[in-house]
């Protein structure tokens, strides 16, 4: 029987490609790219998306189809791939990522995915069309994942309008409605998934306790904890994926975890949610909502 595949959902970042990295180096798994395959409704849809983004959105999904099926990760075999894609523009992506688990089977398919939350739509097209998955939540601390994003974001001559409050005059830079409608989404989709097919992950507690994290993850998904497969987890740097790829496709996954992909346990300071924000100075703090959800996860 197909074991179902496990997708890392959680916004922007190193920490979700690195988890999923992480987790395809456990004998039972085999991790992928960043595929955005339910960002449209069928292959050719996602090209669509991938072509006015100068294939951006579809460079993990070539390099995956790359990697698996033709001549490995080079400009010749991203080339290739965009073939093999065309020639399947019909296909949902629940089909083809079902036909990418047959492949890796016995292995289990790991895959990151930033960029589902997004939307409900995109959630919803997923659990519809492939009710089987498991999702593995990742949260952080949303003043530190503020913090990063605002760095990210500091040397982009475009922003995306998700990341701006409008209710500013001017708009105001505020990555919290980033990560309080991702997180909203996904915690709301969670909420009518089963625990064996929802579970969320803090990546403080990852960071700072690895093997237990791990070993947490491991006993839901039905692996084995053993310290060889604790200690393999934890060199990401591994997985097939965990560099750059060719020109035709350069990225794929988070360019932060590509450029930096190993591990390391990392002590951190408890972040509070009360107090100014950093990258605001007119508001006096966290919106309610953003409280309320981080909350809901531990956090203070």
């Amino acid at each position: 029987m197909l074991e179902a595949p496990l997708l890392i959902v959680a916004p922007p970042g190193a920490h979700a490609a690195r988890l999923a990295a992480m987790l395809g180096q456990h004998s039972r798994a085999q991790d992928l790219p960043e595929l955005n395959l339910f960002m449209a409704a069928t292959v050719g849809g996602l090209n669509e998306i991938g072509a006015l983004s100068d294939g951006l959105t579809t460079q993990g999904l070539r390099r995956a189809v790359a990697a698996l099926y033709l001549d490995g990760q080079t400009d010749a075999g991203i080339a290739a791939a965009s073939r093999w894609l065309a020639r399947r523009a019909d296909w949902t992506g629940a089909a083809l990522i079902t036909e990418f688990a047959l492949r890796l089977a016995p292995k289990v398919l790991v895959s990151v995915d930033a960029a589902i939350g997004w939307r409900p739509d995109f959630i919803d097209r997923l659990l519809d069309d492939l009710p089987d998955v498991r999702l593995l939540h990742l949260v952080e601390h949303p003043r530190r994942w503020c913090q990063d994003t605002m760095a990210a974001l500091a040397d982009r001559l475009f922003v995306a309008p998700d990341y701006k409050d409008y209710a500013a005059n001017p708009p105001a830079l505020d990555p919290q409605l980033a990560w309080f409608r991702v997180h909203a989404n996904l915690a709301a989709a969670g909420a009518l998934l089963p625990d064996a097919h929802y579970r969320v992950l803090r990546i403080e507690d990852l960071l700072t306790r690895p093997e237990a994290a791990l070993a947490g993850v491991c006993d839901w998904l039905g692996w084995s904890a053993n310290p060889g497969e604790l200690d393999a987890m934890q060199q990401p740097e591994r997985s097939p994926f965990a560099a750059f790829g060719p020109d035709a496709a350069l990225c794929g996954t988070d360019a932060g975890f590509l450029a930096d992909p190993g591990f390391a346990r990392r002590l951190r300071l408890p972040e509070r949610l009360d107090g100014p924000l950093e990258w605001r100075s007119d508001q006096p703090g966290f919106a309610a909502e953003v409280l309320a959800l981080a909350s809901r996860y531990d956090y203070q």
